[in-house]
Parts: C-alpha cells; sequence; structure tokens
C-alpha cells in the first residue's frame, strides 16, 4: 500500500515553486505623452530662485504664499500630480535638506540621520549631489532631479 502511494506521488506533475508576481509602481504610469514631455521641460528662473530661497522665508505665512505659488506653476506644467520637492538646505548644522510637500503645504527640515517620509527618499541621494539643485516627486512614483540651469536629468 505504501508503494502505491509513492508511486502516485512520482506519476503527479511537479508543481514549479513559483513567486506570484510582484507588482511595481511604473513611473509615469498613465501620462500622457504631453504630460511626459512637460516634465522634460525646463523649469522657469522664476521657480528656481523662489526654491533656493524657501529657507530664507521663516514668516509662515509668506511660506504658505511661496508653496501655493510653487503648486500654481506645476499645475500649469502640466506634468502629472506633484508630491513635493526635496532640495538641499540652506538653514545651516544640523539640516542638510529639506521637503517641500505640496498637497500640505509643509516645508520640513531634516538632519543627516533624520528618516524622511518614504515618497521622498529616493531623492535624497539626488538632492546631495551638486548636479541638481532640487528634485521633483511625483505621485506616480517617479523622482525628477532638476539641474541648477532648470533642465531636467530625465
Amino acid at each position: 500500500m505504501e508503494a502505491n502511494r509513492v508511486r502516485r506521488r512520482l506519476n503527479e506533475p511537479i508543481k514549479p515553486n513559483v513567486v506570484p508576481a510582484q507588482s511595481v509602481i511604473n513611473a509615469q504610469q498613465g501620462l500622457s505623452p504631453a504630460q511626459r514631455a512637460n516634465r522634460n521641460r525646463s523649469r522657469s528662473k522664476g521657480l528656481l530662485d523662489v526654491v533656493t530661497q524657501l529657507d530664507t522665508h521663516l514668516d509662515p505665512a509668506a511660506r504658505e504664499s511661496i508653496i501655493r505659488w510653487v503648486q500654481e506653476e506645476y499645475d500649469n506644467r502640466n506634468g502629472g500630480e506633484l508630491l513635493g520637492l526635496f532640495g538641499r538646505c540652506y538653514l545651516g548644522s544640523p539640516y542638510v535638506d529639506h521637503t517641500m510637500d505640496i498637497r500640505g503645504s509643509i516645508l520640513e527640515h531634516f538632519a543627516p540621520g533624520d528618516s524622511v517620509p518614504p515618497a521622498y527618499a529616493p531623492a535624497r541621494a539626488l538632492v546631495r549631489s551638486p548636479a541638481y539643485l532640487f528634485v521633483e516627486v511625483y505621485s506616480d512614483g517617479q523622482v525628477v532631479p532638476v539641474r541648477d540651469d532648470g533642465s531636467s536629468a530625465i
């Protein structure tokens, strides 16, 4: 009887040990060709100036106004939903970088040992490079490094 069970197991088809497919967020998923092209367009000098001067505006009302202006700039660009910007911080020690969250109108500063929000984590290493002025973080997961001249690095 034991031999029949073994024979039956040997005759069963071998089922592969397969890991189910993993879902990965595809950057730019669902964007139109025009939106993709808009992400590649050069940023205005006004936008670059505002982003580099964020740390000089300590008044919360002024900062709120700047963040709204930046949001309008990106809405007019029509490059997809921007979560926020990640950039170098110029306040000095202990801060090295900051986020500007468009949806929550929040400017938050981080020291080297601080954890940044997960959506901004891929941007942190990029912004430490002198090659980029700041990094755009989009709701589809794409991060777009922006150079000092306003051009994108994608």
